[in-house]
């Protein structure tokens, strides 16, 4: 097995890219690295001398220099230490800030099927302890060998102005030391690597659903199993880490039997050229106590090489998460907890009342009104899953409104995606502004258009940071307008901090309804036009469900596409489109203005009374 393979070279230089770590920062980390030994090396060095030559009794006055250099050597080097660790972890952090947000930008790039494939824990593993484990490449691995080669040249330099056989003799220990060890330490650490993975990604993955589904595990009765799995990955993980720890000490035996060799090789040596006359006895010390500080250098190259081993297999499986997210296999079935097994439907245009259109439902105008959305024969589904619905004809106009309603499951937030382009049509075509949806770059799309899922997250953060999600320059006075506009204004007004209160972890510290219309602010506060919300009235209340609906309908200068099971609040709604399903595929049941449907609908009108009844 080869220490570090080619597909994970080449994975660590596409990734270490990614990092986009600054040249000059880096050379500048490198420069006091190697400053910091090159203290370390003078001042052996001199302090040697200044012992040999003190030994000999000679005047206090010729030692005065060497004195005041070594004090100079012993206070630069705790100097040049906090620079380069200042100037180092500088470079690794911003570079593992770059890569983490390039990993989200491809992640929010891709096609909502593709990602879903992804395990949470996995991804939780991948973008964070794989992302840290790459970012601390330049601290522990490129900052470290490259200091070591400069430092060594700089001691080996040293020695040979005074003898050149002690250095060649130095140069050797150096190269076993800085070579050999390592290499040794990276065979060892990549079998370790490669068992620690799958246990690490078990391990969050299982700890992830025990801490999000204790209450089914429990009621299941199998919380007992998934804390045995739990338990028995732990112990995994530590047996790893113990054999882990074995290149290190193997790296740590050839490197003190490399100093010693090298300590006693100049003795011995540098013992004969003192006899010849080559070399004076105070050479001969500077020469033996040399490389006691030469291999402070190669000292950090045992943890250098585990970490390159770590940093190379840490890229090969960020790169396998950006490719798989970036082309996804059209075979994979639909994830479980989507609306694979439901079909869904298109409604029409919003002008009309057959089950092609719905554009009746909004009056004659002189001039046609553009259409923001479009979809055309259009069949859905997800990938390696059957189609879903039979071909629909759709055309949104720009500022109208549309509700989807329908029994669970029968395919309204797969609608949703496939509008918003996460989702590939099965057949037919969704275009926006004339473009295929799903074609565009999300980047692109995100300033058209914008979808508001049902458990869209919050963040543990300002309101006012919340809302910079959607668009990064609201202001405090836009945000304060925004969330007058979502029904918050007198919630606003009675928090001591504005916009600026905190949070709690998606949102925790606020009702349901003030989360709803949180998200709701942070759909307004997005550029695009066009906005697709899936259940915003979801464990609300009634009134409070109602009112949100109704604010969202006469959200001005929006086209707005809801999904909703609450019929009561759809009088404002341009056009609704009713689901139902005709045997294994959804269809358009009818679809029209709210106040048709109640009169000419009687399953319509029976669930809109039954609301009422409860209200």
């Amino acid at each position: 097995m080869k220490a570090l393979p080619k597909s994970e070279r080449i994975a660590l230089r596409r990734v270490f890219a990614l990092l986009g770590v600054a040249k000059a920062p880096l050379a500048w980390a490198v420069v006091t690295g190697v400053a910091t030994l090159v203290c370390a090396v003078g001042l052996a060095a001199v302090s040697a001398w200044l012992i040999a030559r003190a030994s000999q009794t000679p005047l206090v006055a010729s030692l005065a220099l060497a004195a005041t250099i070594v004090r100079a050597f012993g206070a630069s080097r705790p100097v040049f230490r906090y620079l380069r660790q200042l100037t180092s972890h500088s470079v690794a952090l911003r570079g593992m800030s770059n890569l983490r947000s390039a990993v989200y930008s491809r992640l929010a790039d891709s096609r909502i099927d593709r990602v879903t494939r992804i395990r949470r824990g996995d991804l939780l593993a991948r973008t964070g302890r794989d992302v840290d484990a790459v970012g601390d490449l330049v601290v522990r691995a490129l900052l470290p060998i490259a200091v070591a080669v400069f430092a060594s040249a700089a001691s080996v330099a040293v020695v040979a102005f005074f003898s050149p056989a002690v250095a060649l003799t130095l140069a050797c220990c150096l190269a076993a030391a800085g070579l050999v060890g390592p290499y040794a330490s990276m065979r060892g650490a990549r079998l370790a690597e490669i068992q620690q993975v799958e246990d690490r990604a078990e391990l969050v993955a299982l700890s992830l659903t025990m801490l999000e589904s204790s209450d089914e595990l429990r009621v299941s009765g199998r919380m007992g199993a998934f804390a045995s799995a739990l338990d028995d990955a732990e112990r995994r993980i530590f047996a790893n880490r113990d054999a882990a720890a074995r290149p290190g000490a193997l790296f740590s035996a050839i490197e003190t039997l490399a100093t010693g060799c090298a300590v006693l090789a100049a003795l011995v040596v540098g013992g004969g050229e003192v006899a010849g006359g080559a070399l004076t006895p105070v050479e001969l010390a500077i020469v033996a106590l040399v490389p006691l500080a030469a291999f402070e250098a190669v000292d950090p190259l045992g943890e250098a090489a585990v970490q390159l081993v770590r940093s190379a297999a840490a890229s090969k499986r960020i790169l396998d998460l950006l490719d798989g997210a970036q082309a996804g296999d059209s075979s994979e079935s639909a994830p479980a907890n989507s609306d694979a097994n439901a079909d869904f439907t298109k409604p029409g245009a919003a002008a009309r009342r057959t089950a092609g259109s719905f554009a009746a439902s909004r009056p004659a105008e002189t001039e046609p009104v553009a259409e923001s959305l479009v979809a055309k024969g259009l069949v859905i589904g997800w990938p390696g899953g059957p189609e879903l619905s039979a071909p629909i004809d759709l055309a949104v106009e720009r500022g109208s409104s549309l509700a989807v309603v329908g029994p669970s499951g029968i395919g309204k937030t797969t609608l949703l995606y496939t509008l918003a382009g996460m989702l590939e049509p099965k057949a037919g075509s969704v275009l926006l502004d004339g473009r295929p949806v799903h074609l565009i770059p999300r980047a692109e799309v995100s300033t058209s258009l914008t979808l508001t899922a049902e458990d869209a997250h919050l963040f543990k953060t300002s309101i006012l940071e919340n809302l910079r999600v959607a668009r990064r320059d609201v202001s405090e006075e836009e945000a304060a307008e925004l969330l007058v506009k979502a029904g918050l204004g007198p919630w606003l007004a009675e928090l001591p901090d504005g916009v600026h209160t905190v949070l709690g972890a998606d949102a925790t510290t606020v009702s349901g309804g003030e989360r709803r219309r949180l998200l709701l602010a942070r759909a307004l506060a997005s550029p695009a036009d066009c906005l697709l919300i899936d259940e915003p009235a979801e464990h609300l209340d009634g009134e409070t469900a109602d009112a949100l609906i109704r604010d969202l309908a006469s959200t001005e200068g929006k086209t707005v596409i809801l999904v909703s099971h609450r019929l009561t609040a759809l009088e404002g709604v341009d056009s609704v489109v009713v689901l139902d399903r005709a045997g294994d595929k959804a269809r358009v049941l009818a679809q029209g203005a709210h106040d048709e449907l109640a009169a000419s609908l009687p399953a319509y009108r029976w669930s809109l009374s039954r609301e009422e009844s409860r209200r």
